[in-house]
């Protein structure tokens, strides 16, 4: 049984980063701390049960079998050349720190969180937490207050950092040229419909669909892709598919992506890719039979930027993520090289790796057998 992992990897800490050790501290409430922000004993413990995650993760790559927390004893394990346990130790450290940098930063710019969004934010996780999902959070001692925090807040306000810089009017303001020149350069608009020109018999064999379904499906799509380069919508075509084959929905997928994230063959990506603008036509392909339609990237680009957009799983702020995070990431990275924090090593002893090590362990095997 694997732990589920939340929390992406941050951006890596250099060991230039200025710290004060307070190793004679008796409060154990708080972990590290700068004079912008403490970060709780709460907050610590959560990013070494996301950093043990991290570390499963890196264990399962280069392994044929999956390590099992129950049964492998991690501490016996290396990785990127670390013992594992310090690996964990210093992924943490490297969450918590850049969490106090962004924090330093949002302030050092007079970045004001919004209070109602601070407020609907901590009120959703609280019902999330409280939803079933406390578990192993519980078990660690990780309030709900402290998931909605680091993973509702805190992304709040790194995006409030991010925009402050690359949105409008930021000090790298990155235009609505800018944008509009990626987006076509890297986006592709497409609809496709697929029909397998397979079916099942009794016996549960593979067998061609009958003649008269065959002749019906590759009239009926090369009437649609005529009525497409003809000026139809996308969405007049799903309304006559569902009319023709007599179905409540149509297999039709229509997305606007980068091609190389798309869920979509080789051979399919070749065909979209050697249509024009708004021009359909049809392809059999592996026994499926395909409607396939090219968009005018141009013209969702105008869309885009004029906020007429209807795909809301692209947005101007998705471009300027592509175009500026890894820039971002570094721009980070040095800031955390120079953040000067204090350590509470009575905290970081009471909650150490280990700990969560063992209390994870413990609570995947209880999980396990009750489910058994």
């Amino acid at each position: 049984m694997k732990i589920k992992n939340i929390l992406k990897p941050v951006a890596v800490i250099g060991t230039a980063a200025m710290i004060i050790s307070a190793s004679g501290c008796s409060d154990t409430s708080w972990s590290i701390k700068t004079k912008d922000k403490t970060f709780t004993n709460g907050g610590w413990i959560y990013y070494t049960y996301a950093a043990l995650n991290d570390a499963i993760d890196k264990l399962n790559e280069n392994s044929e079998s999956s390590f099992d927390i129950t049964k492998d004893d991690i501490t016996k394990k290396k990785i990127e050349k670390k013992d594992a346990v310090d690996w964990i130790y210093d992924k943490a450290k490297e969450k918590a720190i850049e969490y106090l940098t962004v924090e330093k930063l949002c302030k050092e710019n007079k970045l004001q969180a919004d209070k109602d969004e601070i407020k609907s934010i901590k009120s959703n996780y609280q019902s999330f937490f409280e939803s079933g999902y406390m578990g192993i959070y519980e078990q660690l001692g990780i309030s709900a207050d402290t998931f909605a925090d680091i993973y509702g807040t805190y992304n709040l306000r790194e995006e409030q950092l991010f925009n402050h810089i690359y949105g409008k009017g930021g000090s790298k303001e990155i235009s609505d040229d800018e944008i509009s020149k990626y987006f076509t350069e890297n986006y592709t608009s497409y609809y496709y419909v697929p029909y397998s020109l397979k079916t099942t018999d009794d016996d549960g064999n593979e067998v061609d669909i009958d003649d008269e379904t065959k002749d019906k499906v590759l009239t009926k799509f090369a009437g649609y892709a005529k009525e497409l380069n003809e000026g139809k919508t996308t969405d007049d075509i799903d309304t006559e598919y569902k009319s023709d084959f007599e179905v409540e929905t149509a297999p039709s997928v229509k997305a606007t992506t980068v091609m190389s994230d798309a869920n979509v063959s080789e051979d399919l990506q070749k065909v979209i890719k050697e249509l024009g603008d708004k021009k359909a036509t049809v392809k059999t392909i592996d026994d499926t039979h395909y409607l396939v339609y090219k968009g005018s990237i141009s013209e969702e680009a105008k869309a885009l930027i004029d906020g007429t957009y209807e795909n809301t799983t692209v947005t101007s702020d998705t471009i300027r993520h592509k175009i500026k995070d890894d820039e971002f990431e570094k721009y980070l990275d040095g800031e955390e090289k120079n953040l000067k924090y204090e350590m509470n090593d009575a905290c970081i002893s009471k909650y150490s790796v280990q700990r969560t090590i063992d209390i994870v362990k413990s609570y995947t095997a209880s999980q396990a057998e009750s489910s058994e």
